[in-house]
């Protein structure tokens, strides 16, 4: 069974609206594009720190959710470490979710 948090991301990655990997993570975060970032549970600490701390630096929430594969097969690529979610309604679709805590994993 899917739960809300991984329709949320279907969604968002249907509507060209997701980025996934560090490099395009960080350039959406440089350019001010990211508005909500997933961040893998078990990624790797120096990426987690490196993520959480440049979008504090730019107000933007941070989600843990899900492992590396699963992040990645919900985004239709190989395991990802970080996604950003480029759109503001989504992004708070996503939140809302997380913060009702519906992940259903």
């Amino acid at each position: 069974m899917t739960g809300p948090v991984q329709r949320m991301l279907g969604l968002c990655r249907r509507a060209g609206k997701v980025l996934s990997g560090g490099a395009a993570v960080e350039k959406s975060i440089l350019r001010n594009e990211a508005k909500a970032l997933v961040v893998a549970i078990d990624a790797a600490p120096r990426s987690k720190e490196k993520y959480v701390k440049m979008a504090d630096e730019k107000s933007i929430p941070v989600f843990f959710y899900a492992s590396r594969d699963e992040l990645g097969e919900l985004l239709g690529k190989p395991p990802r470490a970080v996604a950003a979610i480029t759109d503001e309604q989504l992004a708070r679709g996503v939140a809302g979710a997380m913060e009702r805590g519906d992940a259903g994993l």
